[in-house]
């Protein structure tokens, strides 16, 4: 695996590195709040890494942040006694390195599992911005407050023994207010973020819709009678 450049280097972490892999991010490819600074927007880069690439290494200064457009990113810590854990799987449309944004150096090594996209995020771009623009601040302290609630929520989701506690536990808390959740992707993906395998996904979820706990609807699973709060 491969460290990434300088998020302001014209150059890609791919094989082999050309510069067609980085382009300015037009506004509608990031996906980014229409009322986030025109300036971020700028210094934006997208950018495309191979299976197995190396965003950033623990260590590393921390020069950027990370939406995942498309594809996957693994947060993990290499330990003393050589096991890996991961700490963080991101899919699309979540941030990768967030806390490190008030840290001199990256506190952990984010990994491209699969070819994906990613929207570069310049660290001193973020911070100026939120500290000129005060609508941007309150929508990031809104956005790491929801991820640190979900983060809290997959903790104790992964305390839960059976499959069937972690979907109703994950539909429960993370479903609208109408009982409806929307899947973050494909099931597999799902799947992966309940830390079950796919095969006792599809099956849980099938009896659960024999017993009438849920109803699937295309990409949405509706949770019926206990809805939440």
């Amino acid at each position: 695996m491969r460290p990434a450049p300088h998020p302001n280097s014209v150059s890609a972490v791919t094989k082999p590195a050309v510069d067609t892999h980085e382009r300015v991010a037009d506004t509608h490819v990031a996906g980014l709040p229409p009322s986030w600074p025109e300036a971020l927007r700028l210094a934006a880069r997208l950018r495309h890494y191979d299976a197995g690439t190396t965003v950033f290494r623990r260590g590393q200064p921390a020069q950027a942040v990370y939406r995942v457009q498309a594809g996957r990113v693994l947060l993990r810590r290499d330990e003393a006694h050589g096991e890996s854990i991961t700490l963080q799987i991101a899919e699309a449309g979540e941030f990768v390195a967030e806390a490190s944004l008030f840290s001199p150096r990256y506190h952990c090594e984010g990994v491209c599992p699969v070819a994906s996209q990613l929207l570069v995020l310049p660290a001193k771009a973020v911070l100026a911005c939120l500290r000129l623009d005060s609508t941007f601040a309150i929508d990031w302290i809104r956005l790491l407050s929801q991820q640190l609630m979900q983060s809290r929520a997959r903790a104790e989701r992964l305390t839960l023994r059976s499959p069937r506690e972690r979907i109703l536990h994950c539909l429960r808390l993370e479903s609208d207010v109408h009982g409806v959740f929307t899947l973050p992707g494909s099931l597999m993906q799902w799947a992966r973020a309940l830390g079950i395998a796919h095969e006792s996904l599809y099956r849980t979820l099938a009896q659960l819709e024999r017993e009438g706990l849920v109803a699937r609807e295309g990409t949405r699973v509706v949770l019926n009678g206990d809805r939440p709060a």
